[in-house]
């Protein structure tokens, strides 16, 4: 140590001593500049190839910066070879110790490894450097100095390579460089405190070589070029430091707008994480620096990975020690820090809205959207659980098929909003009478099966039935109208009616349609022969829609006349159909089944367009009639299905006269008055049917463009008989004519009724007295007789008997 001391306070400029410690100084800070560039940059070998560069060139410098500084009084000069060699060897084993210790990453014993091959290199650059002086004398080494310089540059390399590569480098780097200083350092002056010269003597050579001016300008441009790596080192870790940070504040923004909950930590410590997850864990302030088993129960979970999951993604449920609870998805990423280290990004998904929305789209997938009551799917599984269990008990239950009565007609009056809102309200309401253990569905439109197991059968059947069709006689309010709407129930009982599910619905529904047949809002159990009258129903409407499909139906037409002039003056058009299988159809058959099918629509709109076309053919004086039902009122495009019939039939729109009946007046006026007002624009007539006998008021007459009225055949049949229906037939009349309306008498059959209809100022008549409803092919014979019987018009003169024409029934 004394020899050391004395070499440096005795043998060295102290001013060179100074400016080669400054050289170190700068060297070794661009040395951890460089080693943090080739730790970022893993692109190429460009930058561990300038890290050794640079850690020869300050090694380099600095050692020969120090021996300008050694003061010997003898001239000496510098072998080139051997100093070039120094150079090149130092820069070699020095870059194999770097990349030696960049490719061990966190090993500290790889690091180690690194940090000796490193003072190895230091010695060797050293020591060849040493060889390379010339002088008129020899050099001897004290081999104990030499061994101790090069252990301390090996164990100091060591420490330094350790904390130069260690996770947290930004924050050791002062330390890093002062340790790499300390290594160049202590080698040198150690080893030059080995040195003893001793003069005298020729020693080969001594006088060729560098001299100090010339090694001294080769040293200032090795320090220059050191100091240019190092400042472009600088620089580039000074634009990565700013494209670092810039991505961090977009890694920020970015975590910071999603929903998932963002933590990163190291070993259980959150290094960091976005608000998200503060949320999460009801967190106001950071979470950095405290660890995951703070906030969550049972945190090791998410740090340990199970070899049973494959991948990174696990789904568990988390338990916070706030008390909250919920299910959440966590993805697990490997990622390296800015500073070097390595971490894990946690990704955490709460899926309680996930899971709600599942149990959500379950229960949809199994329960009726309107009324939440089980669906079809549901009902069929309960009613399978239930059949095992009665078969093994030998018990019984009862099936029941409950359908609305005449719920198409409130769709078509109130619009689907007030169907919906029957349906619901008479699911309440059936819902009341039912049991604890009764189970109540919907299986679309007005079909309400009712499942009812475990009671005394049939008794308890007929007891639930009846309780239900009293109770769903009563009104039920729809907006501002009080709606009567009555059920009709079918009862199924198991195992007699059946013992599969699809039997007993079926049965069920056979009895249903029984009730309906006889007479609405009662209840039938099942019986054999109902499927047969249920089959015929079926083919019923079967034939009607391939009736419609292929002009298979007929028309009738019913005359119109003056009541006083006695002319006829139109008609009114019939449906007619006569089926290949069936034979002769009553309308009383099929308009109920058209009506219930939904086959009324294409049916209407085919009697008006073959009306049309026929009438077209009539005189151009003559009228034809067509009834207009309500749910073809209520369809969207019935205007455009009058103005196309009148166009391609080429039928005057003041020669077609639509009849609607007054429940179609009763919902939605603005609706009503917006078609009504629109038919009348293409000139065509529109009469009220069946006035007195609905919802008739004066203010329908005066809010409505009619331009008739039709007396019912009710007040009409009894007029010679009661006086009672004379006095009402009068006010019809006088309030027709005060309102500018015809008024037309229906079901005439007597010359008596005729006459007085003529003194109550009627306008128009129709009826038996007149004739039957006829085909198309009798209307011009008929025409010709009423032509020909000028006396007294189509029914004949005063006091004459009566004319009836054509065939067929009403």
């Amino acid at each position: 140590m004394y020899r050391v001391l004395g070499c440096l306070t005795t043998q060295h400029d102290l001013v060179l001593v100074l400016v080669a410690a400054f050289v170190c100084v700068i060297g070794t800070m661009s040395i951890s500049v460089a080693v943090e560039r080739t730790l970022a940059d893993r692109s190429g070998v460009r930058w561990p190839l300038l890290l050794a560069v640079c850690a020869g060139t300050a090694v380099w410098s600095t050692h020969f910066v120090a021996m300008l500084a050694y003061e010997t009084g003898i001239p000496m000069a510098y072998d080139p070879f051997l100093t070039g060699l120094s150079f090149v060897v130092g820069s070699v084993v020095m870059g194999i110790g770097f990349e030696i210790a960049r490719r061990t990453g966190d090993h500290w014993s790889g690091r180690a490894l690194a940090g000796i091959v490193v003072g190895a290199g230091v010695s060797a650059l050293h020591y060849i450097g040493m060889a390379a002086i010339r002088l008129s004398g020899t050099v001897q080494f004290a081999p104990d100095l030499v061994i101790a310089s090069v252990v301390l540059a090996c164990l100091i390399g060591s420490a330094a390579m350790i904390v130069l590569y260690s996770a947290q480098r930004r924050q050791t780097r002062a330390l890093a460089v002062a340790l790499l200083v300390l290594m160049i350092v202590s080698l040198h002056f150690t080893g030059m405190g080995a040195v003893t010269l001793f003069m005298g003597g020729i020693v080969p050579g001594s006088g060729s070589g560098l001299s100090r001016t010339v090694l001294a300008a080769v040293v200032a441009g090795a320090a220059l070029l050191m100091l240019g790596i190092g400042v472009a080192a600088a620089r580039l870790e000074r634009r990565a430091s700013l494209r670092l940070e810039a991505e961090a504040d977009r890694f920020r923004m970015l975590s910071e707008g999603t929903f998932e909950g963002l933590i990163v930590h190291r070993a259980g410590s959150i290094l960091d994480a976005n608000s998200a997850a503060r949320k999460m864990f009801a967190m106001d302030g950071v979470l950095t620096g405290t660890e995951l088993q703070y906030w969550i129960f049972d945190a090791r979970r998410l740090l340990v990975r199970d070899a049973d999951v494959e991948g990174d993604r696990i789904e568990t449920e988390l338990k916070l020690r706030s008390g909250h609870c919920f299910p959440a998805e966590v993805r697990r990423r490997s990622i390296v820090m800015p500073d070097g280290g390595a971490a894990e990004l946690l990704a955490l998904r709460d899926l309680t809205a996930q899971r709600e929305s599942e149990a959500r789209i379950a229960h949809l997938a199994l329960h009726d959207p309107l009324t939440d009551l089980p669906n079809r799917r549901l009902f069929v599984e309960m009613v399978n659980k239930t059949i095992a269990g009665a078969a093994r008990g030998r018990r019984s239950f009862a099936l029941l098929a409950l359908d609305l009565d005449g719920f198409k007609l409130v769709n078509d009056l109130y619009g689907h909003a007030g169907g919906d809102e029957l349906i619901r309200a008479f699911s309440r309401r059936i819902s009341e009478h039912l049991r604890a253990g009764d189970v109540l569905a919907r299986l679309g439109g007005d079909e309400f099966p009712i499942l009812q197991s475990d009671v005394t059968q049939p008794e308890q059947s007929i007891s639930l039935a009846q309780r239900l069709v009293d109770a769903l006689r009563e009104p039920v309010r729809i907006g501002h109208t009080d709606c009567t709407v009555s059920a009709s129930i079918g009862v199924a009982v198991y195992p007699s009616d059946g013992d599969e599910v699809d039997d007993l619905i079926r049965n069920a529904d056979t009895a249903m349609y029984r009730a309906k047949a006889d007479g609405k809002a009662t209840f039938r159990f099942f019986e054999a022969g109902m499927n047969e009258v249920l089959e015929q129903r079926r083919r019923l409407e079967q034939r009607l829609r391939a009736a419609l499909a292929g002009e298979g139906m007929g028309l009738a037409y019913r005359p119109l006349v003056d009541c006083n002039a006695r002319d006829v003056i139109g008609f009114e058009v019939l449906a007619r159909w006569v089926d290949p299988e069936l034979g002769p159809v009553a309308p009383l058959e099929f308009i109920p089944v058209a009506e219930e099918s939904g086959l009324i629509v294409r049916l209407g709109d085919y009697v008006l367009k073959k009306a049309c076309r026929e009438a077209a053919t009539w005189p151009s004086h003559l009228k034809v009639a067509v009834n207009l039902s309500a749910v073809q009122f209520r369809r969207d495009g019935l205007v455009q299905s009058v103005r196309e019939a009148l166009s391609e039939s080429g039928l005057p729109g003041h020669r077609l006269e639509l009849e609607i009946t007054e429940n179609i007046l009763i919902e939605n006026r603005d609706y009503v008055l917006k078609v009504l007002t629109e038919l009348k624009s293409l000139g065509v007539t529109i009469s009220m049917d069946d006035f007195g006998t609905g919802y008739s008021s004066l203010s329908y007459l005066k809010s409505f463009p009619f331009d008739k009225i039709k007396i019912d055949r009710e007040f009409v049949s009894e007029l010679d008989t009661e006086n009672g229906h004379t006095s009402i037939v009068r006010a019809i009349t006088s309030m027709g004519k005060s309102l500018q309306m015809r008024v037309v008498a229906e079901g005439v059959e007597t010359r008596s009724q005729a006459e007085i209809l003529r003194e109550l100022d009627c306008d128009e008549l129709q009826g038996f007295l007149i004739a039957r409803p006829m085909p198309p092919e009798e209307v011009a014979s008929f025409l010709e007789r009423s032509c020909d019987d000028a006396e007294g018009g189509v029914y004949g003169p005063r006091g004459g008997p009566r004319l009836v024409a054509g065939a067929g029934g009403d």
